[in-house]
């Protein structure tokens, strides 16, 4: 048995948030845990997601692998992506989402797995006290294949995330079709006494419904301003290393960079973790 552990930072989609955070009753929060690993940037945004998501390796049974799944993310408003370069950390939590659940890996043969989750769990905005509820469930093929010398990882997922309002009236929904393939790169390289291998990617997303990242309180006339994606598209580079850095349970395996695209949506995600 282990635990695994990442900090990661994930700065919001949204671009239309207030200037005061109790004027804001941002509900996109509750996805937190199902948006994507790294450190978003985007246009005259003002708010953060940290999210922790933190895992326990139970045990295995033949093929099968079997965990805990316990995702803690907490939000900031009024937080600049350069108070994180300056190391200027925020001061008072905004929101608090924790969605536990469990997850099934399927090593079917040598080339393919077969990954499952199911979540149930809760989130809170601190600054509105108005709670919602949250489920989501996942289904994931990974194929490994090498061409030439380039290992590479091909990942199909498919998932959703669904949110109701605990006490009042809000529901939305968040469903996604993604598909990516990740390649490394022949050559190694070192740094202090840490060995990695540079990889790169790309993959894209079908959203099987409009996915609006901002409240209903804050909602343009201009349809045009809103921010609401239908898919996107996403490349980028990471830094595999071949041990963890940090503790075997609270460490990083890689690092990387990407941009990520849609008709009106951009966003620059500093990685942690495998990107697709």
């Amino acid at each position: 048995m282990k635990i695994r552990f990442f900090i990661l930072i994930l700065i919001s989609y949204t671009n239309s948030f207030a200037s005061k955070a109790e004027e804001l009753e941002a509900v996109h929060f509750a996805y937190a845990n199902y948006l994507g690993n790294g450190i978003y940037k985007t246009t005259d945004q003002d708010a953060s997601l940290i999210s922790m998501p933190f895992s326990y390796e139970l045990g295995s049974i033949g093929k099968t692998s079997y965990g805990l799944r316990l995702p803690l993310s907490l939000g900031f408003f009024d937080f600049q992506f350069s108070d994180i370069t300056n190391l200027d950390l925020p001061d008072e939590v905004g929101t608090a989402t924790f969605t536990p659940g469990v997850a099934i890996h399927y090593q079917y043969n040598l080339d393919w797995t077969i990954e499952t989750y199911i979540d149930a769990g809760y989130g809170r905005n601190l600054t509105t006290n108005r709670g919602v509820k949250i489920h989501s469930a996942g289904v994931s093929a990974l194929y490994s294949f090498d061409y030439k010398k380039y290992d590479s990882v091909w990942a199909t997922r498919l998932y959703y995330a669904h949110y109701s309002g605990n006490g009042y009236q809000v529901k939305d929904t968040y469903a996604a079709l993604q598909t990516g393939v990740d390649v490394g790169l022949p050559q190694r390289y070192k740094i202090l006494d840490y060995s990695f291998q540079p990889r790169l990617f790309a993959t894209a997303f079908w959203y099987f419904s409009e996915v609006d990242f901002i409240s209903l309180r804050e909602r343009k006339l201009d349809e045009e301003a809103n921010v609401s994606l239908s898919n996107s598209i996403e490349f980028g580079i990471t830094l595999k290393f071949a041990k963890t850095i940090g503790y075997s349970w609270a460490g990083i395996d890689r690092i990387g960079l990407s941009y990520r695209f849609s008709e009106n949506f951009n966003a620059v995600r500093l990685l942690f973790s495998l990107p697709i």
